[in-house]
């Protein structure tokens, strides 16, 4: 419903135009997009900077508004949101180990890879394996990227 919203109000503003029903890449709106995104995210920097946390919720609307709303709009692909969320998130959720031999094998391979050490700790139900200078999360060696071309048609993807 977000995005209808957003696709409402490019009716109301006489900018419909934006409002594409079909996968479509066009430079100079891309650029719109890339810009308005810029210019929200700076103000989201800002926010910060000032310690302002009512900047700070409306800089992250105003990105989310742009980049949700009219580039999913612009670029025709508001109907593979949901479901392309829904990968994602499946996809981050991969991350978390299983079993303590996965978590421990995990450690093995992402230190390697890091070049310096991770470890894991145990949360809820499963392992998470964070490199250890910083605390990033490391990807499980389950892990699985989101696979977003399967939303797309062949026709979609010319």
């Amino acid at each position: 419903p977000f995005i209808s919203e957003v696709q409402h109000f490019n009716e109301v503003m006489g900018k419909s135009w934006q409002n594409r029903e079909k996968p479509t890449i066009n430079k100079e709106d891309a650029q719109f997009v890339i810009n308005f995104i810029s210019e929200e995210l700076d103000e989201l920097k800002e926010a910060v900077e000032k310690n302002d946390i009512v900047g700070i919720l409306d800089a992250i609307l105003d990105i989310t508004y742009v980049g949700l709303g009219n580039g999913s709009l612009v670029f025709g692909i508001k109907d593979k949101i949901q479901p392309g969320y829904a990968e994602v998130q499946a996809s981050n959720l991969s991350k978390m180990c299983k079993t303590i031999e996965e978590a421990e094998k995990t450690v093995r391979v992402r230190s390697e890879q890091q070049g310096e050490p991770c470890h894991y700790e145990k949360i809820g139900e499963g392992y998470v394996v964070y490199r250890s200078s910083d605390m990033k999360v490391m990807k499980s060696i389950s892990y699985f990227p989101p696979n977003l071309k399967q939303f797309f048609s062949e026709d979609e993807l010319k």
